[in-house]
């Protein structure tokens, strides 16, 4: 059965956490160890409730701001200093539009309930994906299979016609059990290589690293 959709995931795909700067400079204010910062705030319980839609994007910042003592005032500036730090990586970009032209292109993210919007008017490329299924939207999140099952069901799609591409080792593993053909994103590149036989790439050597 020929494939007929691509499906990528956000947070460490599409969207990149590019700059470790403002987390070095926030650490350094809180006091906290290098990467501590980027442990308590992603993969928190607070974090996980966000992403099922028990914490709106506001609430999280909020329960977030409490926890490290910040004001108000400061709470908007540490949310807006690291996700500043996230951008679109203009390499997968390209992947997503030449799969375009072939496929049709999904988006499944575990995420907040800003999403939608950071996805539209903060970076422009929400109009690329049809559907974005929003772990917070649904209040399921990968790795659960019921996701997986929410997504075919919106692109009225048998698992095997599906490509799915993520970051995360489970959600990468819960996808292939339910039959999908996958990708375990570890870098650009290597995702071009392995889309290349569905979007016909021509290959070429790489003579610069990054």
């Amino acid at each position: 059965m020929p494939i007929k959709a691509m499906v990528f995931d956000c947070g460490g795909v599409v969207l990149r956490d590019h700059d470790d700067i403002h987390y070095a400079r926030w650490e350094d204010r809180l006091g906290l160890e290098p990467g501590e910062l980027k442990e308590r705030l992603w993969f928190g319980p607070l974090w996980a409730q966000a992403e099922l839609g028990q914490l709106s994007e506001a609430e999280f910042w909020t329960e977030v701001g409490g926890e490290l003592t910040l004001s108000p005032c400061e709470i908007e500036q540490l949310a807006s200093d690291l996700w500043q730090s996230w951008g679109v990586d203009p390499r997968v970009l390209a992947l997503v539009d030449r799969a375009r032209d072939r496929f049709r292109v999904a988006m499944l993210s575990n995420a907040t309930d800003a999403l939608e919007h950071q996805l539209t008017h903060i970076h422009g490329i929400a109009d690329r994906f049809d559907p974005i299924i929003n772990s917070a939207r649904c209040g399921i999140a990968k790795p659960s299979p019921e996701i997986y099952q929410l997504l075919l069901e919106r692109l009225e799609m048998e698992a095997r016609e599906v490509v799915f591409i993520d970051d995360r080792a489970e959600n990468v593993t819960a996808a292939a059990a339910l039959g999908m053909h996958v990708i375990w994103f570890v870098h650009p590149r290597e995702l071009e290589r392995q889309l290349a036989p569905y979007l016909r790439l021509e290959m070429q050597v790489d003579t610069t690293r990054s």
